[in-house]
C-alpha cells in the first residue's frame, strides 16, 4: 500500500479506562505512532484495521538520513507489552481485579523506500479500544499534539479520565508504575523535577492545566493530589439544547461549568434522573423553611457526593401502587431522554472536530475539504435526529 491511512473527520481519541491506567513505557516517537493509530479508529470499527502513519508524523524534522532510526525503533514498538486489567466478557470491569500482560500490537513494520509506517493493534486489545459504552475517556486530538513528553501525555490521560471530579489522589508508586519507570527515579525529588514539574509546564496550555500537592506518611511521599478544573466548553454555534434537568438544576443556581461532575455521575449509573428531581424538590421545600440559604450549594453538593440517595430510596419504597403507574408509563420518555443524551453528547464532538479540522495544520488543501464535508453531514445527521426525538 502506497498511502498513508487518513485520519478521520472527527479526530477524537478514546480508550478504555483500563488502558488508561495500564502499565507500560514508551519513547517519545513510539508514543506519538501510538497516538496516531489510536486517532485512526472510528467508533464504528468493528475490527483492527492495518495502520499506515507518515513519519513525519512520528518523527519531529523527519528526513530519508533518519528513517534508520525508525526501523530500530519499531523494534522496541513491535515488542512492547502492557499489564492490563482483564475485562469480563461484556467488556465491563470486573469486581476482582485481574491482571494480565499482552503485546500492544500484533506487528510493526516499515518499509524501506516509502514514507511510513505500518501496523495494526493486538486483537487482545479489542474491548480496550472498539466499541466502548463506558468506563471510557476520551480527548481531542488537537490537545494531544501539543503534548512532547511521553510521561507527560499518560498524566494528561490519567486526569482526563477524572477531569469532571475536580481533582485525582495517585499513589506514587502506582504512578510510577504505570508510567513504566525505572530506579533513577526512586528519590522523590528526581521524579518531581523531571516528571511532575515537566507534565505541569506541558499541560499549562492544555484542557487540562493542573496543579498538585505532594501528600506524605511520616517522611516519606506516597501520595500525589492533582487538583484541575473542566470547564464545560460552551459553543454558541453548537446551539446544543439543554436537557430539562439540565435547567432545572441551573435555575436552582449551580453553575454551568458544574454540570460535567453531575453528567458523570448520571453516566456512571450512580444515580438515575429521579433522584435529581427529588434533590431539587427536597432543597427547595429546605430553602423554604429557612433551613439553606444557598439553593445551589445545597443542590450541587447532593449531587455529586450523593448523601441524599438512601432517603430517595426510601421514599420510592413507600410509593403506592398507584403511584408507581404513571412511571411504567413513563419508560418510552426515559428512552428517548437516554437518546436525546447520547446525541447532544455526539454533537458536542463534532462541533469540536470541526473546529479542529478548520484549523489543524495536519490538514493539507487536498484532504481540509473532504474532511470539512464529512463534520458537517456528521452533524447535520445529529441535529435531524435530535428534532425527530424532540418532536
Amino acid at each position: 500500500m502506497s498511502a498513508t491511512t487518513p485520519l478521520p473527520a472527527h479526530p477524537l481519541v478514546v480508550q478504555h479506562n483500563a488502558l488508561v491506567n495500564a502499565q507500560f513505557s514508551l519513547s517519545s516517537t513510539e508514543t506519538r505512532l501510538f497516538m496516531a493509530m489510536l486517532a485512526r479508529i472510528s467508533r464504528g470499527d468493528q475490527e483492527f484495521e492495518a495502520c499506515q502513519v507518515a513519519v513525519h508524523d512520528i518523527v519531529v524534522g523527519a528526513s530519508n538520513n533518519n528513517y534508520a532510526h525508525v526501523k530500530k525503533l519499531l523494534d522496541h514498538f513491535g515488542k512492547c507489552t502492557l499489564r492490563i486489567e482483564e475485562l469480563s466478557p461484556d467488556g465491563r470491569r470486573c469486581q476482582k481485579r485481574t491482571f494480565t500482560v499482552i503485546p500492544l500490537v500484533d506487528y510493526a513494520r516499515y518499509c524501506d523506500g516509502a514514507a511510513f509506517v505500518e501496523a495494526r493493534f493486538n486483537n487482545l486489545l479489542l474491548p480496550y479500544l472498539l466499541e466502548l459504552r463506558d468506563n471510557f475517556t476520551k480527548a481531542q486530538l488537537v490537545e494531544l499534539l501539543k503534548i512532547k513528553s511521553p510521561s507527560t501525555c499518560r498524566i494528561y490521560w490519567l486526569l482526563r479520565e477524572y477531569a469532571s471530579f475536580g481533582k485525582r489522589t495517585i499513589p506514587v508508586d502506582e504512578l510510577k508504575a504505570i508510567l513504566g519507570l525505572g530506579e533513577e527515579y526512586d528519590r522523590f525529588n528526581n521524579f518531581r523535577v523531571r516528571i511532575l514539574d515537566r507534565a505541569q509546564k506541558e499541560l499549562a496550555d492544555t484542557d487540562t492545566a493542573f496543579a498538585y500537592e505532594p501528600i506524605k506518611n511520616g517522611r516519606e511521599v506516597s501520595n500525589i493530589e492533582f487538583r484541575f478544573c473542566q470547564h464545560l466548553p460552551v459553543d454558541t454555534t453548537a446551539k446544543v439544547a439543554l436537557m430539562a434537568w439540565e435547567q432545572a438544576v441551573l435555575a436552582a443556581g449551580v453553575a454551568l461549568s458544574s454540570l460535567p461532575q453531575i453528567k458523570s455521575r448520571l453516566s456512571n449509573g450512580d444515580y438515575k434522573v429521579g433522584y435529581i428531581r427529588y434533590v431539587l424538590e427536597t432543597v427547595k421545600r429546605q430553602v423554604q423553611a429557612g433551613k439553606v440559604k444557598r439553593e445551589g450549594g445545597a443542590v450541587f453538593k447532593a449531587l455529586t457526593e450523593c448523601y441524599m440517595l438512601p432517603d430517595y430510596y426510601r421514599a420510592q419504597q413507600r410509593q403506592k401502587p398507584s403511584e408507581v403507574k404513571p412511571q411504567l408509563k413513563s419508560r418510552n420518555t426515559a428512552a428517548v431522554a437516554t437518546q436525546l443524551r447520547k446525541l447532544e453528547s455526539e454533537l458536542e464532538d463534532a462541533y469540536n472536530s470541526l473546529k479542529f479540522t478548520q484549523t489543524a495544520v495536519i490538514y493539507t488543501d487536498e484532504t481540509r475539504g473532504a474532511a470539512l464535508k464529512e463534520v458537517q453531514a456528521r452533524i447535520t445527521q445529529f441535529e435531524q435526529q435530535r428534532q425527530q426525538l424532540m418532536a
